[in-house]
């Protein structure tokens, strides 16, 4: 009598084959960023804190009234907390990414977060701080690596908010 190998418990066989067929909730074959992940997330608030010096830029160098860069400011925050808060199908959200989880965390981290989208209140939180550090540099307040240092951290505080790690 020959025993298959796949039903010796502690067999390699065994553990290789352990768990197949059964739906654990997480999600498979899916291309899609996820937004557990650290790279992706880091990524993201990267790309936004970019997205508002080029809006800064703009204003400064007189492409984008002030009403303008606002209502720009005012948008990516829109876009980019809609993303956090799993509205946008082009990244896999995690039951985490909803307001009754990250919104409810936001809102604790957030002063301004109360009676607006948790997700908007976050990356306008985000923007106000980094064109703080914008205005604090450009007036020579605050040194090259004194102002790279501020973004690194704000970039870190909020990329570990939306993970809802430590």
């Amino acid at each position: 009598m020959t025993m298959d190998k796949r039903e010796i418990e502690g067999s390699p066989e065994r553990a290789a084959d352990r768990g197949r067929g059964e739906d654990l909730g997480f999600p498979t074959g899916d291309a899609r960023p996820s937004l557990g992940d650290p790279d992706v997330v880091r990524g993201l608030v990267q790309d936004f804190g970019q997205a508002i010096v080029g809006v800064r830029a703009d204003y400064n160098g007189g492409k984008l009234t002030g009403e303008q860069a606002q209502a720009n400011i005012k948008k990516l925050a829109q876009d980019y907390g809609g993303k956090f808060m799993g509205r946008d199908a082009r990244f896999a959200a995690l039951p985490w990414n909803s307001p009754e989880h990250l919104g409810k965390r936001i809102k604790q981290a957030v002063a301004d977060a109360d009676g607006t989208d948790p997700g908007t209140a976050l990356f306008l939180a985000l923007a106000a701080s980094l064109i703080d550090v914008a205005v604090q540099h450009e007036d020579q307040k605050l040194s090259d690596p004194a102002a790279k240092a501020h973004v690194q951290d704000a970039i870190a505080s909020v990329t570990t908010l939306l993970l809802g790690t430590p």
